[in-house]
């Protein structure tokens, strides 16, 4: 990688920006999805229709969509990198 000295004056900006975004906040690039399932014991409240509802992440890796599973303990955190 060359020296920051050899970019524009322009390029030099943007990336002084791009830094200083970066360094407030941290941010994801997807979408939140809420996605309902049934786990598949017998016992369970979803054997009777009452589905599991968790969040997903959205991202596309590799050109490919993955959803991650966003633990409840996570999910403001989350959002908050996500609307960023």
């Amino acid at each position: 990688m060359r020296h920051r000295g050899y970019l524009s004056a322009r390029e030099r900006a943007a990336r002084s920006r791009l830094v200083k975004l970066l360094s407030q906040r941290p941010l994801l690039r997807g979408g939140l999805v809420t996605m309902a399932r049934s786990c598949g014991k017998q016992g369970c409240k979803c054997a009777r229709g009452e589905k599991h509802v968790s969040l997903y992440l959205s991202a596309r890796v590799e050109g490919k969509r993955k959803m991650i599973y966003v633990p409840r303990s996570m999910e403001e955190v989350v959002r908050a990198w996500v609307e960023t």
